[in-house]
């Protein structure tokens, strides 16, 4: 075994695998223990090699640059003679399991926290356009009794060119597959979603959904037949898992999860539903277990969306049995919002609205006593509150879901992510769009993270991201909207602020940037870019892509705010 690889000294094997081995090792220069994964290139041609270690430093930097609890952070890439190697987190844990022995089941609540963990995961790469390719147990990490992480992001791909000129064989483990992976048609985030569904579905039966006595016969499976149910494993498993587990399973991409995020949701709804209400549970608990989970679109049961519907025809036949036929007009909102909170289809709302306002015009044109004036003064309060209560339930809805499936906050920096951050971009377009609004949007990005990542390691990366975050809030009014929209970048959204006023403060604030960022020792480069569009812009994305575009480092602005004073 050798003593160094690159500057690291190596401690101890921790294991072997057919592309190279893993060591425990020392940083010297931060004094820190790493995980370093080998792969060998001696067995190729010159200029396969060149062009193998090439494709390696791309694929390992886009691997590098995720950041998220669940992924295995990697801080480094290198060489030495014949060997690539990957420095990367090194953690006091265990896999979730070898892929080769029996698997044992596990409780299906602490199944579907460690499935929801990965597809948390999956969901940020997949965000960055890194798919794994290679989704099994090995490649899961049990760290502490709660925290699962992924490994080897990024080596699937890495390694194709290696394998195949090795062997010949599909790049990936032929038993956590997906179909397109097999039939090499092309692979993209589905794929991912498949072999987790895979590894979800061992987790929770202690066996896998395609079974064989060979990996061909696997893979033939995988391709050509439906898994088992999960209750043909003898478990007591709801309805909504097997619905979970039979989507993440479809053959065709387009009928899987087009969204790890959306899976994970899925999956932690599906525990909370399954810790929520013991067998045991008294009626009064029941009851508030029920209303609470009412609380959540969709989740009431389609007779009740029925009943609602049948309801409305109700309330028109009890209006037209009481003696003057105007009271009821208020009692359509209770069914109204009911179908708009929780109707998944937009149809039946439209629907469900213009049935209760031809019944309530039919009571108040054919059967009611009031004067005309009365009439057309009911009309104006009564008619137009359906159509309002029913929008208002339908934003309530969506602003429900926006809240509930995202962390609508960065953990590191406490500012807006980027998913929400673009879906008030969108509603800022789309009111310029319709009124003419103006605003500005500013980019501020760390130019250079990676290289302060490589050296002066994670924790200065962590420190940068905080200083600037913290920058950003102290100086954005309260008008504005700060988010962290990646790793090394951040947005500001300014509604109503001309071109001017975006560029003086961008201009201050860099100055700003430069002056804290040098007394904390920091090594960060900072550019900032802005835009102002004259007219709207067809989406968010495209005014990041315009404010990208004007991008300069923070050095350089100062220079021109001082030459100004």
């Amino acid at each position: 075994m050798a003593s160094h690889l690159g500057r690291y000294e190596i401690l101890e094997e921790l294991g072997r695998g057919s592309m190279g081995v893993v060591y425990r090792a020392n940083d010297p220069l931060i004094g820190r223990q790493v995980a370093i994964k080998t792969v060998n290139l001696h067995d190729l041609a010159p200029e396969k090699r060149k062009e193998y270690e090439t494709r390696f430093h791309q694929e390992a930097k886009a691997a590098g640059s995720l950041n998220h609890p669940n992924i295995v952070t990697i801080y480094d890439l290198g060489r030495s003679g014949d060997e690539v190697f990957i420095a990367m987190e090194l953690l006091e844990g265990r896999q979730l399991h070898d892929d080769t022995t029996e698997f044992p089941r596990l409780p299906p609540a602490e199944a579907l926290e460690i499935a929801a963990q990965v597809a948390d995961g999956l969901a940020y790469a997949h965000r960055g356009g890194i798919v794994h390719r290679d989704i099994k147990p090995s490649n899961i990490m049990l760290v502490g009794e709660h925290l699962a992480k992924i490994a080897d992001f990024g080596i699937a791909q890495i390694s194709a060119p290696l394998i195949s000129t090795r062997t010949g064989m599909i790049i990936g483990s032929p038993l956590y597959m997906s179909p397109e992976q097999i039939l090499s048609s092309g692979t993209d985030a589905r794929s991912d979603i498949f072999s987790l569904g895979i590894v979800l579905y061992q987790m929770l039966t202690g066996q896998r959904p395609f079974s064989g006595n060979d990996a061909h016969s696997v893979m033939y499976k995988i391709v050509n037949e439906e898994p088992p149910s999960l209750g043909s494993h003898h478990g007591n498993f709801p309805p909504a898992l097997e619905a979970i587990v039979s989507r993440c399973l479809a053959k065709k991409p387009q009928d899987r999860y087009q969204d790890a995020g959306e899976l994970a949701n899925d999956l932690r709804a599906c525990r909370n539903q399954l810790l929520g209400i013991p067998a045991t549970t008294g009626y009064s608990a029941l009851m508030g277990a029920q209303l609470k989970r009412m609380a959540s679109p969709g989740a009431v049961p389609p007779w009740l969306l029925a009943a609602a519907f049948v309801s409305i025809g109700l309330i028109f036949m009890f209006d037209l049995s009481t003696g003057d036929a105007t009271q009821m007009h208020l009692l359509y909102i209770f069914p109204l919002v009911l179908i708009s909170y929780h109707c998944r289809q937009v149809k039946l709302v439209y629907a469900a609205v213009g049935l209760a306002l031809v019944l309530q015009g039919v009571i108040l044109i054919g059967f009611s006593t009031l004067s005309p004036f009365s009439r057309a003064l009911l009309a104006l309060l009564a008619m137009p509150s359906n159509v309002l209560i029913a929008y208002i339930a339908r934003v309530a809805r969506a602003n429900f879901l926006a809240i509930d499936h995202l962390a609508p906050y960065d953990d590191l920096t406490g500012l807006y992510n980027r998913t929400l951050f673009e879906s008030l971009t969108e509603l800022e377009v789309s009111r310029q769009q319709r009124s003419h609004g103006a605003f500005s949007l500013a980019v501020v990005t760390i130019a250079n993270l990676a290289e302060v990542r490589r050296t002066n390691g994670p924790q200065a990366v962590d420190g940068a991201v905080r200083l600037l975050a913290k920058i950003l809030r102290e100086h954005i009014r309260h008008s504005d909207i700060a988010a962290r929209i990646a790793e090394d970048k951040f947005a500001i959204m300014m509604p109503d602020t001309g071109a001017a006023g975006c560029d003086l403060f961008c201009r201050q604030i860099a100055v700003k940037i430069k002056t804290l960022m040098r007394k904390a020792a920091v090594p960060a480069i900072v550019r900032i870019g802005h835009v102002t569009p004259d007219q709207a812009p067809a989406s968010a994305a495209e005014l990041f892509d315009r404010a990208d575009g004007t991008m300069h480092d923070t050095r350089d602005n100062a220079g021109k705010d001082a030459a100004a004073r």
